[in-house]
């Protein structure tokens, strides 16, 4: 658990990081009293969450998918009305190329052969009753889906894609932390009812698997996180780009944060930057946690095919890419003429960013499909620390370092300052609210509380 210090009200409550935790761990210490004052090394706010424009292209790093009711829109006044209504077409290219409903559906089992279809429900019904967890994805998945289905809707190969080793050396964590969605398919009753469905209608599920959301702003998702930097620099928060820490230090009650650019004291420190980064400034030495990189490659093309939606998984064996998001779907424009859209990889530590080879993977790959024609590489970006790698018998590992950070104390929240998978910006916030609620007392003002 982590201590709760006792602000000394004559220094500020430093944030680390003015992504979507660090904003909302500060709206909700302003709101409590404090002054505050936000460090971050990018120079602008929003993390991992970025936008590029190339051209006539505006590209992003990062979802930009955001539900009518995400909390992000609390963060400032008329951030919703920013943000066009679009609908979330989520495809997902299956194991024989052809494209379907992301992730998954029934009907997938029904689009085997009868000797095929009898052999995964016999799998399936096995592996539940039979088939014991132990502690890795891939005996988790097979428990819950069957070995068949697992293989066939492509599932396994976009795990093992993800993480670039087996899924029998991740954690089963992974499947409750990262795959919510199939989590909540595969219980019992969920899967029979689907199923049901699925052999009473000929009809796919696809067709009717569109969902209205908001979509960060057509001109970027600068403008969305501006407005929330304006919005609390007028009510007094602080803010410091391009401040890199490079070591923490508490001494007595106030806090020591020493950046590339100064040293700043703080009666609190609420970090929201990766959890390796906090360990190394405070003890330096890394944190043995490994985490996911992102590569992240910016296309257009003179064709995409008709049936891919605006958000394209890979499913199938081959091609090292997970995720494509088309914004000349979301953003249509008739004036640009191309197809464009970003393209995901995530790397291992040791592998390192090479966007022209993975533009040419990618290349290879999407018309060996025929998914695409006349390719061209607009740009790319990397992103260090993406997602956390959940090894099989990290937790162990991981909740050992977040209480060496949390008995030296430092507060951590966040996806990064968690090391967890909170995909949505909405989870985020409600994880941020709850880590810091009765964490820090509000500030004393003429010797009783404010």
């Amino acid at each position: 658990m982590t201590e709760s210090p006792q602000p000394n009200t004559a220094f500020p409550i430093i944030v680390l990081g003015a992504g979507v935790a660090g904003l909302a761990a500060a709206a909700q210490l302003l709101q409590a009293g404090h002054k505050v004052i936000v460090l971050e090394q990018r120079d602008h706010a929003g993390g991992t969450h970025r936008s590029r424009q190339i051209g006539p292209f505006t590209f992003d790093v990062g979802s930009i998918f955001y539900e009518e009711s995400a909390l992000i829109f609390d963060l400032a006044p008329s951030l919703r009305d920013l943000c066009p209504e679009v609908l979330s077409i989520q495809r997902r290219i299956a194991p024989d190329g052809s494209i379907l409903l992301y992730p998954i559906e029934p009907r997938d089992l029904l689009r085997q052969n009868a000797r095929g279809l009898v052999l995964s429900l016999l799998d399936l019904l096995f592996s539940r009753m039979r088939l014991q967890r132990d502690g890795s994805l891939d005996t988790l998945c097979r428990k819950r889906l069957g070995g068949r289905f697992f293989a066939v809707t492509g599932l396994q190969h976009y795990v093992t894609r993800f993480h670039h080793v087996s899924p029998q050396r991740i954690d089963e964590e992974f499947f409750f932390r990262r795959m919510a969605i199939i989590e909540r398919f595969t219980r019992t009753r969920n899967l029979a009812r689907s199923a049901l469905r699925a052999l009473l209608s000929r009809k796919s599920e696809a067709a009717g698997r569109q969902w209205p959301m908001r979509v960060r702003p057509r001109q970027g998702f600068n403008v969305l996180f501006a407005r929330i930097v304006e919005h609390f620099s007028a009510r007094g928060v602080v803010f410091s780009f391009g401040e890199s820490v490079l070591s923490l230090e508490r001494e007595g009650t106030f806090f020591k944060v020493r950046t590339n650019r100064a040293t700043h004291l703080a009666s609190a420190v609420v970090s929201t930057i990766p959890l390796d980064t906090v360990h190394q400034a405070l003890f330096s030495k890394p944190s043995g946690l490994e985490s996911l990189n992102m590569s992240t490659i910016f296309v257009s093309a003179g064709w995409l095919h008709p049936e891919t939606g605006n958000v394209l998984f890979n499913f199938h064996a081959e091609g090292d890419w997970k995720r494509a998001t088309i914004y000349s779907r979301i953003y249509p424009d008739p004036t640009i003429t191309r197809a464009y859209f970003s393209v995901e990889t995530t790397l291992s530590p040791e592998m390192p960013h090479d966007p022209a080879l993975a533009f040419a993977n990618f290349r290879a790959h999407a018309e060996q499909l025929g998914l695409v024609r006349d390719l061209r590489l607009e740009g790319h970006e990397w992103v260090e620390s993406c997602y956390p790698l959940y090894a099989m018998g990290s937790r162990e590992r991981i909740d050992a370092v977040m209480d060496k950070i949390s008995r030296a104390g430092i507060i951590t929240t966040g996806r990064q300052g968690r090391f967890e998978y909170l995909p949505t910006s909405t989870g985020v916030i409600a994880q941020v609210s709850s880590d810091l609620a009765g964490t820090i007392a509000a500030p004393e003002v003429s010797g009783r509380a404010a």
